[in-house]
């Protein structure tokens, strides 16, 4: 199963949430994000305030997500925030911890609680 289509539709949500893309405008990171069942990686991009999305490794990171498909889906799609699979071990992150707190943030805004 490929989580493309879920990375697609949070970039989407990101893009079309205002007071997100202000919020990101000077946020310019690249998060790459791998899939532990089945080892693919994608990747978001966050640049001026729009955030892009794609498949495949990419060697420039700020920040490394890795999970289970049931994790990077349920927090892509905002059934779960991201702390909670990160304070409980399921979520393995790499990177600035308040580029963590910036994708709770983003989560957050564009799913509500």
């Amino acid at each position: 199963m490929t989580m493309l289509p879920i990375l697609e539709n949070f970039a989407h949500e990101c893009n079309e949430n205002e007071r997100l893309r202000q919020m990101n405008r000077e946020w310019n990171r690249t998060i790459v994000i791998r899939d532990t069942d089945s080892g693919n990686h994608y990747w978001l991009r966050s640049r001026a305030g729009s955030i892009q999305t794609g498949e495949g490794p990419i060697s420039e990171a700020d920040m490394q997500v890795e999970g289970s498909q049931e994790v990077i889906r349920a927090v892509f799609s905002g059934e779960m925030s991201p702390t909670e699979p990160y304070n409980a071990g399921d979520l393995l992150v790499k990177g600035r911890q308040d580029d963590l707190m910036r994708l709770d943030i983003i989560t957050l805004l564009i799913w509500g609680e």
